[in-house]
């Protein structure tokens, strides 16, 4: 009984051993693929193109908010001058009071507009960014399918305890650049050298 299985646990082993040697497998850096794309860097354009205009909208609205609270504190003032009659006193104080109203309604549309500007941003990059991990995944699975590989590993991430994907994996069967050129990307030159 115990020859019998000796000798399956044999057959059963060789012949995984063979099936994995018919393997092939490949490794991809997909980060360094993704920051080499051309639709990555034309995104990070617009993005910064974005931000500018926000900011340049954000302080254009601070701007107005600081003239405000400077109308409110002059006729605050105005209303604490003794040389005004009393009604002429109560004027500025419910002048200064509605420029105050004013603020705070100014001072909570800007906090709305930023949250909303910043919200459009994040869901346009998101939405840029999946479209190009899909067409990467496309791309990839295609290189795959031609060149005859069964695996792929993404070498660039971690798993969910922080540890690399592929402990370890032979320079040689890293595809990235391959997979840069299939794409239109460039790896820039620094990084390149480095790896």
């Amino acid at each position: 009984m115990m020859k019998k299985l000796t000798i399956a646990i044999v057959l059963a082993l060789s012949f995984a051993w063979t099936a994995a040697a018919e393997l092939r497998i490949a490794t991809v850096d997909l980060d360094k693929v993704f920051q080499s794309h051309p639709k990555t860097q034309k995104a990070e354009e617009g993005l910064k193109a974005a931000e500018v205009r926000i900011k340049a909208d954000m302080e254009k609205m601070a701007g107005e908010a600081r003239a405000l609270q400077e109308e409110a504190q002059k006729l605050k003032e105005a209303a604490n001058t003794p040389m005004l009659s009393e009604s002429a006193r109560m004027q500025k104080k419910l002048e200064a009071e509605d420029k105050l109203t004013e603020l705070e309604e100014l001072q909570l549309r800007i906090r709305r507009t930023q949250e909303s500007r910043l919200k459009q941003l994040r869901d346009q990059l998101m939405k840029t960014r999946q479209g190009i991990v899909d067409e990467l995944m496309g791309a990839l699975k295609a290189f795959a399918q031609e060149e005859g590989y069964d695996l792929v590993f993404d070498t660039s991430g971690l798993t969910m305890n922080a540890v690399p994907l592929a402990v370890y994996a032979d320079e040689s069967l890293d595809v990235t650049e391959r997979i840069v050129e299939r794409i239109g990307g460039k790896l820039p030159e620094a990084k390149a050298k480095e790896d």
